[in-house]
This record gives C-alpha cells, structure tokens and sequence, in this order.
C-alpha cells in the first residue's frame, strides 16, 4: 500500500509537527492531520480526536483490560471513529484478532481516515456515518466490546448523556461484554462533571461498574471485574 504521505514527513516529525492536512465541516469547524513523533494524530479545536498508539486514554485502558474474558474474535463497536485509533491499538500494540463497526457522524473525519489510516488496518472495519443513538436504535446486533469515544471538540454531545443512551448501549451489548465509556477529565470542572455522570447515570445501569482515571480522562467500564487483574 503506498502511503498517502512522503516518508520523510515521518522522520521530520520526531523533531516537529508535520501537518498533512486542514479540513472542516458541518460537525467541526477546525480539523487537522499531523505525524507527531511518527504517529498520525486527528485534533479540532480543543480536542485530540486521534492518535494512533499514543491515544493515552484507550492505550492505558487497555494495558489494564483483560481481554480474556472476551471471545477470541471478538466483536467490537466503536462509537467515535476519529482515525481509527482504538481498532490500531488493538490490533497493533495488543496484537488482537477482532472485527470492527465504526461509527462516525462526520463524513470529513471519515474521509481522512480513508485516506490516512484505515488501508493500513488489517482488521475488517466497516464504517457507517451516522449518529451514535441514531446507530443503536436501528442496529440489531450484539457486540462483545462497545468503545463510546463520541465528543463534539471537547464536549460529549448532550443527547448521549442520558438513561435512554445507556440502555441502548446495554441492549448492544452481547452476554458478558464490555463497555468503555471515555469521559473528558483534563480540568476540574471536566473531571467533576465526569464523575457526576459516573456517580449517576452510570452506576444506576452498570451497578458492578469502575472507574479508571487514565490522567485526563476517566474512563468508564461497565464491570470491574475487567479491569481486577
């Protein structure tokens, strides 16, 4: 597969930022790609919407997670695609054989993964644009491993932060899967708005759930016994 950028982008970028392109849209008014340190990294405004293996929050999530108690080929839902970050780190940095359903409401942010990072995932992706509530209430199927990574810059969209969004994700849920909720944690009042959520909403329908702080973002798992080991 020939890359959609020069090779020495990559090593330029170990000494600065490289950006590859600027875009925006209807969703987002700011919307860039750069190689960082080697890695493609999706930012708007005032977000890191993507960063290959260096998405901290999943990456440290994940080091943590045991992946065990899920089926060997598992499938997994990602609400949130940014640059595919979350199907790269699982099948990159984890080494896991799993399949993917990638949602995605800005056409733009999918058309820069097409072009960026998603050819180079071995792992079947499918990528359906639409809204995350929307998805769930028409989508019939069940998936092991739900990742929620849905935020308009650094805010998650108000629709999906109620009762009803999180029944939909329990009614996707297949028997003995797991949910991972990214809740923006990066300032005090974030933070304190992320654990109001997870105190509330959360616990009332996952009551076996955990917190994970991964260092400016908490991230929320719908049973602890995923992460006791």
């Amino acid at each position: 597969m020939k890359s959609p950028y020069p090779k020495y982008k990559v090593w330029l970028s170990y000494i600065t930022e490289q950006v590859l392109e600027t875009a925006s849209s209807d969703y987002n008014t700011f919307l860039q790609v750069s190689l960082v340190h080697g890695r493609l990294q999706l930012v708007a405004e005032e977000a890191i919407y993507s960063f290959g293996d260096y998405y901290l929050n999943f990456r440290k999530l994940f080091e943590r997670f045991e992946f065990e108690l899920l089926p060997e080929k598992a499938s997994v839902l990602v609400l949130g695609l940014g640059l595919g970050s979350i199907p790269e780190l699982l099948e990159d940095y984890l080494a896991l054989d799993y399949e993917y359903v990638a949602v995605e409401i800005d056409p733009v942010i999918i058309e820069l993964a097409s072009e960026y990072s998603l050819p180079a995932l071995r792992s079947p992706v499918e990528v359906r644009q639409a809204d995350a509530y929307a998805f769930l209430q028409l989508d019939a199927r069940k998936y092991d491993l739900i990742c929620v990574d849905v935020f308009q810059d650094a805010t998650v969209p108000e629709h999906l932060n109620g009762d009803d969004f999180l029944d939909l994700l329990k009614s996707s849920l297949a028997p003995g899967g797991a949910i991972a909720f990214n809740r923006l944690a990066d300032t005090k009042e974030h933070a304190r708005m992320a654990l109001e959520y997870y105190e509330g909403p959360f616990k009332k329908a996952f009551p076996e759930g955990t917190l994970y702080n991964s260092t400016g973002n908490y991230m929320l798992v719908n049973e602890a016994r995923f992460l006791e080991g």
